[in-house]
């Protein structure tokens, strides 16, 4: 039994803590809310009215804080010895990121980093496709997020969530997922454009609409459009070659690859919820504590996404 240390106990903290004690782990939490504590005591963990209690405790870390907090908490889990998930983004500035995660590897501690849509079945079937080359050279792909801010947690006000802050949330903090999933499929990229706006239908400040351009190996063109603005939520990537196409429906679970002829060759809906992504997730992160486990996304990969979602928001003019 591993002892985890889960540092902020919102709704992602208190998921990786229930799939924590599932996977039959100890988990000792932290957060300054005791409403917060007192829901980690109710799943079995245990709560801690300090950080570095919690730390004191662990073999292992989960840095789930407000953005802006991730940076200070991931140093704290490396000056305590721990190897730590930290969830996206790994940071909302890039200073001090590379330093740290230099730190953490000449300690032997690794750094992994919670960009969960790497584990989406529809996702490991398109990059194996893609390995395959079954679709040939890749010419173009696109990818849409749009979701609605406020059905993401209907029992609270969402324009006092932390996404609502213009220089640690946005969509573009927000929705990083799909930054790092173009990277992921179609190699190491760079923001050649971006915009972004606030719609005003939500009362935010915060950029809640915005639109990339980004240049992968050999050329490739991805466009990226994600809100948080639109009541009816899509999330699909499409990737098209000299051979097929391929369709990933993030929220519908579902692959479908169609040959130069529109002719369908694999289509597959995956019953499974997102609560297994997350809970393979951590799983591999449990295993890579004994130097194995599945780490799809290390620190130094978390650390190049961020710093081309933060060249994005640079281009759009939003606030560093």
């Amino acid at each position: 039994m591993t002892a985890v240390a889960v540092l902020g106990l919102g709704s992602i903290g208190l998921r990786h803590a229930t799939n924590l004690i599932q996977l039959g782990q100890y988990v000792v939490g932290f957060d300054p809310d005791p409403e917060r504590r007192n829901k980690l005591l109710a799943l079995g963990g245990t709560p801690s009215e300090s950080r570095e209690f919690a730390l004191e405790q662990a073999d292992a870390a989960v840095v789930a804080t407000p953005n802006r907090f991730h940076l200070d908490d991931l140093t704290a889990a490396i000056d305590a010895g721990c190897p730590t998930f930290v969830e996206k983004p790994i940071s909302h500035r890039s200073d001090g990121v590379a330093e740290l995660l230099a730190e953490a590897q000449t300690r032997n501690l690794s750094v992994f980093a919670a960009l969960n849509l790497r584990y989406h079945p529809s996702v490991e079937f398109a990059k194996a496709a893609l390995a395959e080359q079954r679709i040939g050279p890749i010419v173009w792909a696109r990818l849409i997020c749009s979701s609605y801010l406020p059905n993401w947690r209907p029992h609270q006000d969402y324009r006092k969530g932390h996404a609502c802050d213009p220089e640690t949330g946005g969509i573009l903090f927000e929705d990083i997922h799909e930054v790092d999933l173009a990277n992921h499929l179609l190699g190491p990229a760079r923001v050649v454009a971006a915009t972004a706006r606030v719609t005003e239908t939500l009362e935010l400040t915060a950029e809640d609409c915005a639109d990339l351009i980004l240049r992968h190996p050999d050329g490739v063109i991805s466009s990226i459009h994600m809100d948080f603005a639109t009541p009816v939520p899509q999330r699909v990537t499409e990737i098209a070659g000299t051979k097929g196409v391929i369709r990933i429906d993030i929220i519908g679970r579902s692959y479908l690859e169609t040959n130069a002829d529109g002719e369908i060759v694999h289509e597959r809906r995956f019953d499974s919820l997102i609560d297994n992504d997350y809970l393979a997730e951590m799983d591999a992160f449990l295993g890579s504590l004994d130097g194995g486990g599945d780490v799809r996304c290390d620190g130094g990969e978390a650390l190049d996404v961020l710093e081309q979602v933060i060249h994005a928001r640079e281009l759009a003019g939003l606030p560093a």
